[in-house]
């Protein structure tokens, strides 16, 4: 199981991504509006209808999430930060 980690509100994911897990500082400072802008498509899938019966379906839906790929490597997700900074 992975380690529990500290929740934010996305207005703060700029601040957040200037430390490294163990809590240092990144340096240089990343600006996650200078990093390339990605796209993955995710699939969300439910059962509709009694696991039993063969005239049930699964229903997949598509779920859209954005990341920022920087120079340095570090790739973040930012699906929720994008909504915020496009307005």
């Amino acid at each position: 199981m992975a380690p529990p980690i500290e929740t934010f509100h996305p207005a703060r994911l700029q601040q957040q991504v200037q430390h490294y897990a163990n809590g240092k500082v990144r340096k240089p400072p990343v600006d996650l509006k200078q990093c390339e802008l990605k796209e993955l498509l995710q699939y969300e899938c439910d059962l509709r209808g009694p696991k039993e019966d063969p005239r049930s379906k699964i229903v997949c839906e598509p779920v859209l999430r954005l990341f920022r790929q920087c120079a340095n490597g570090l790739t973040v997700e930012t699906t929720s930060w994008e909504d915020i900074h496009d307005r």
